[in-house]
């Protein structure tokens, strides 16, 4: 008698002990899991990413059909589902807008709507509910344990945090992008209003004085007069043609009509213009090799890249600098150089130079939007090349643009 009452006391110690080992081994399971959920969700950066995530790891962890919907406007809308579905009928949707309503659960083993297939559990953030998440019975008889529901609670709170980061994520975003849009409009407007000030201003005072004056001025007078309004409204031109590409290189609209074209050509109607534009502050030399090869590129926009990479060296150095223009030959690119011998760009400036109203600090003339090169960024990533800067170039002297093409075959 007393080995079998030491032997049923062992048994059924044994069946507690195996029966913990059990539930400890499952909890470990589900707390890893739960772990994984977690993980999974923080790397997901958009609410629909979150929303499919979590559809997809509770069918998985209560062998159930999933869905979450999530408010958009006031409106509930279905976002994830796992197995996928297009829509929940209207005794589904009419149970889950009262659980987000009401801030409860609602649907099957709820005292509310009990005779619709679905429970829908609110999902709570710590600063409002954004939606709910439900799952499916498999049969009418079919009802939710306590373990189930406890399961979906937790995984409903993990959810929630989830969208609640990816919102914030969201707002965080369009804020700063507001700022900067803001930003980029005050700079703008700044800049457009002070660089096309002094044009307007000589242009109209020029035109005032021929209009007043214009029978008691020598004819050398009177064309000094009108050259300098052309002068100026050619400036005024560049200046539009500039904001109004680099509008396009801002939303992607670049339109390329490429073709094959010479770069000796390109580069002599570019010297041309600036030895007219800037007159006896261009100066301006030409090393580039006798055979260049062809490249497919759309001639108008590479010219622009050119001429407001020149201007650029032309404006913002002191009277006097030389710029070169050369270009340097390799199998599989193109390299195109201007060159000045001027005082140099500041280190800390040269990231900073291809952005939108970037201008160095100690520039003379601070004449143009500082949107030149920004432009000719924005051209060169369309046509599959690059472009870069390089000060000091030599002696604490000097800056070097760099154009990088890439080559193609050239048809016979």
């Amino acid at each position: 008698m007393i080995f079998l009452i030491i032997a049923i006391i062992t048994a059924t110690l044994a069946g507690r002990v195996r029966e913990q080992v059990r539930l400890g081994a499952q909890r470990i399971r589900a707390t890893r899991r739960l772990y994984e959920f977690t993980r999974k969700l923080s790397s997901q950066a958009t609410l629909d990413d979150v929303a499919e995530a979590a559809a997809s790891e509770i069918n998985t962890s209560l062998a159930r059909p999933a869905v979450v919907l999530l408010d958009q406007a006031g409106e509930l809308v279905l976002r994830a589902a796992w197995p996928p579905v297009e829509e929940l009928d209207t005794a589904a949707m009419t149970a889950a807008r009262w659980a987000f309503t009401h801030d409860e659960p609602a649907g099957a083993d709820t005292a509310t709507l009990p005779t619709v297939p679905w429970y829908f559990l609110p999902l709570r953030s710590a600063r409002d509910r954004v939606g709910v998440a439900g799952i499916a019975r498999a049969t009418e008889a079919d009802s939710f344990d306590s373990e189930a529901l406890a399961l979906l609670e937790t995984l409903a709170e993990q959810t929630a945090a989830a969208l609640e980061r990816a919102s914030l994520a969201r707002e965080i975003v369009a804020a700063r992008s507001s700022v900067e849009t803001e930003r980029v409009r005050n700079t703008l407007l700044a800049s457009v209003s002070h660089d096309f000030r002094t044009p307007l201003s000589s242009i109209l005072g020029s035109a005032t004085s021929l209009l007043d004056y214009g029978d008691k001025l020598a004819p050398e007078a009177q064309k000094e007069l009108l050259g300098q309004i052309k002068h100026e409204a050619e400036g005024l031109d560049e200046m539009v043609r500039n904001l109004l590409s680099i509008t396009r290189v801002d939303a992607g609209a670049l339109e390329l009509r490429k073709d094959w074209i010479d770069l000796h050509e390109i580069v002599d109607r570019v010297v041309s213009r600036a030895r007219r534009r800037h007159g006896a502050a261009a100066s301006i030399e030409v090393g580039l090799p006798a055979e260049l090869p062809l490249i497919r590129a759309d001639p108008t926009l590479v010219e622009q890249a050119m001429a407001n990479i020149v201007a650029n060296a032309i404006s913002h150095t002191p009277a006097g600098t030389r710029v070169t223009i050369g270009a340097e030959i390799a199998p599989t690119l193109l390299r195109l150089t201007v060159t000045d011998d001027g005082p140099g760009i500041a280190p800390e400036l040269v990231p900073r130079l291809f952005e939108k109203f970037s201008r160095a600090r100690d520039s003379e003339q601070v004449e143009g939007a500082g949107l030149g090169l920004a432009i000719a960024k924005g051209i060169m990533g369309a046509h599959g090349g690059s472009i870069a800067a390089e000060s000091p170039i030599a002696q604490g002297r000097g800056t070097r643009i760099v154009l990088a093409f890439p080559r193609e075959e050239a048809p016979a």
